[in-house]
């Protein structure tokens, strides 16, 4: 699954950071500005659901 985080820079990889934590993380972007006067940033991220433990 493909998962976009649009926050303030340090708020963005603090939750990338929490998404790594429940899900099997493939890729995290790097923080992206995003468009025109935004002071946010984009992060994207690709991961799978975990395995399950059973």
């Amino acid at each position: 699954m493909k998962i976009r985080i649009v926050g303030l820079p340090d708020e963005a990889p603090q939750a990338a950071n929490l998404i790594a934590r429940t899900f099997d993380v493939i890729e995290i972007s790097e923080p992206i500005p995003s468009r025109g006067a935004s002071r946010n940033v984009r992060i994207y991220i690709e991961a799978r659901l975990p395995e399950s433990t059973e």
